[in-house]
């Protein structure tokens, strides 16, 4: 069922079994899985079916650290959160990515890889993707009968990524789960609720309800057994540090580790590289197989990363643009209906996150009519012909860095509670991977007489001033076994506090090189399955004690 929080009475006390806050990724998915199981529960979102601009202004825009999209524009408040915005492109992360990792300080996941698949195999359906197979064998058969061909390095440096691409079908969890959430007996849905606080007993060891608010200032309560924040990689420690009645530095905060270690994946384009044959699977944003859509980009083996030290690693291989294809590109997306709470990102090294007038993208395609003309025929009747000439997409890991993180500012959302900061810090590892990994790769390029790579990149920061994110939250609320080292446990249960739990991407101990939302999707599940397992056990043992 979905209810308009606004038309509660004031004071009202909701009682639930299970709550869930947030209904992005992680939120939908658990409440799904929560769908005729034998207790009540309600999925809290702070917006509503769409974007609404007063909505979005509750996420701050300050950030004190490295250059950064304003953070109001790199998240989404209404029904499905986040997935509002992405790509859908999806990929598990490696077996490197959980293991320790002795040149990476802070490396290592408390479970496997190998624990998570069964889980990864289950978000796959979740996300309407093809069958869990990202190693390239499985697929060469069918991607040569397309002429897509694996680029035959000599050596076993570099490797093939594959990814794939939610459907747009399937890649609005709002809009495609609505229906079920909207039908569910079991399930409350709230939309335009807000949670301000989380309230705990006298000692901060167990959660005893949530205050909630609408945006018109109308409050009301959650009581539940079990709680579950689930509002992203940046609102999960606001919502922690900011429930510090008890205790004063906030939930979980005993040894001062909510909000840090904040993660990105550093993307930057630089360098070019000039193909002596074409590679169409690789100088494609993306294409299609049968029914399915697929991505490539190249990465750094295990081997290689072991022995040089370095974090995880790709690039992506598309085509050079000049500049009039460049302003071509960004007057025909202004003259879409952009998404309010989507930034307008340049992909060009020249403009960066820079604003480009449209005067000057006008002059710069008039002067060029008779390209814009061949370039609109090629495209039309010429679509295989792809260019040799391409730039390197470069995205890297980021390394955990304790002074990387999120912090409560002292200005205040117009519901009172306290915005968050953002202080992005990167590490030397971090541009050191990136620098070596584009060379790995140039020198093989050049070995195996695939072409030749121009690497722009020094240590010079003026070559580094494109350096961005991929929006992509990850860390502050690390997983660990050892609360000293981690804000959740193995089984994502805030250390010390016996019913609240953290699902999302803050709980990642390492970023690899994945995007993280498949990985989000897969551990809501595990989640959603250890919290059944406790109520059954639970319900179990009350039922054997009336029996006695």
């Amino acid at each position: 069922m979905l209810i308009d929080a606004r038309t509660l009475l004031e004071d009202t006390v909701v009682e639930q079994e299970i709550c869930i806050v947030g209904a992005g990724a992680a939120g939908i998915t658990m409440a799904r899985e929560f769908i005729d199981q034998p207790y009540k529960v309600c999925l809290l979102e702070s917006g509503g079916l769409d974007f609404d601009e007063a909505t979005q202004s509750l996420y701050g825009d300050e950030n004190i650290g490295s250059p950064y999209y304003p953070l109001k524009e790199t998240r989404a408040r209404y029904l499905g959160g986040s997935t509002n915005l992405w790509g859908g492109w999806s990929r598990p992360l490696d077996d490197i990515d959980f293991e320790d990792r002795p040149w990476m300080p802070h490396s290592g996941w408390p479970i496997t890889k190998a624990e998570l698949v069964p889980y990864y195999e289950r978000a796959q359906k979740v996300c309407n993707l093809g069958p869990f197979e990202y190693d390239f064998a499985y697929w060469q058969e069918a991607l040569e009968q397309h002429q897509y061909r694996q680029l035959p390095f000599s050596g076993d440096k570099v490797t093939t990524c594959l990814w794939q691409i939610i459907p747009p079908t399937h890649l609005r969890f709002g809009q495609v789960y609505k229906a079920e959430l909207e039908q569910a007996q079991n399930i409350d849905t709230y939309l335009h609720a807000n949670v301000v606080e989380i309230e705990t007993n006298d000692t901060a060891k167990s959660v005893t309800r949530l205050r909630v608010a609408t945006l018109e200032g109308k409050k009301f309560w959650i009581s539940a057994k079990v709680f579950i924040l689930a509002v992203g990689g940046i609102e999960n420690p606001r919502l922690l540090l900011a429930s510090n009645k008890v205790q004063n530095t906030g939930l979980g905060n005993q040894h001062d580790l909510v909000g840090r270690y904040f993660m990105e994946h550093p993307y930057i384009i630089s360098g070019q590289v000039r193909l002596s044959n074409l590679a169409p699977l690789y100088t494609q944003r993306n294409f299609q197989l049968g029914k399915m859509f697929m991505g490539v980009g190249l990465g750094l083996s295990k081997a290689v990363q072991e022995r040089e030290q370095l974090l995880n690693f790709g690039t992506r291989l598309l085509p050079l643009q000049e500049e009039w294809v460049e302003a071509f590109n960004r007057l025909r997306g202004r003259q879409k209906k952009g998404h309010k709470a989507f930034p307008t990102i340049h992909e060009g090294r020249k403009y960066g996150r820079s604003e480009v007038s449209v005067r000057e993208d006008l002059v710069k395609v008039i002067a060029n009519l008779d390209r814009v003309a061949i370039k609109t025929y090629r495209k039309l009747f010429d679509s295989k012909s792809l260019s040799k000439f391409c730039d390197t997409h470069l995205i890297s890991e980021q390394a955990p860095n304790p002074d990387s993180r999120i912090t409560l500012s002292s200005e205040r959302d117009r519901l009172g509670l306290h915005r968050a900061q953002l202080d992005w810090r990167l590490s030397p590892i971090d541009k050191h991977t990136i620098r070596r990994s584009q060379q790995i790769i140039a020198e093989e390029f050049e070995r195996s007489g695939l072409g030749k790579v121009q690497i722009e990149l020094t240590d010079d920061e003026s070559s580094w001033q494109f350096l961005t994110g991929s929006y992509h939250h990850m860390g502050t609320t690390r997983m660990n076994t050892n609360p000293r080292l981690g804000v959740v446990n193995e089984h994502c249960q805030v250390h010390g506090i016996s019913n609240l739990y953290v699902a999302g991407s803050s709980v990642f101990p390492t970023s690899g090189l994945s995007n993280p939302t498949l990985t989000i999707i897969a551990l809501a599940i595990r989640l959603a399955d250890q919290i059944k397992e406790c109520q059954k056990n639970s319900t179990n043992h009350l039922n054997s004690y009336v029996a006695s």
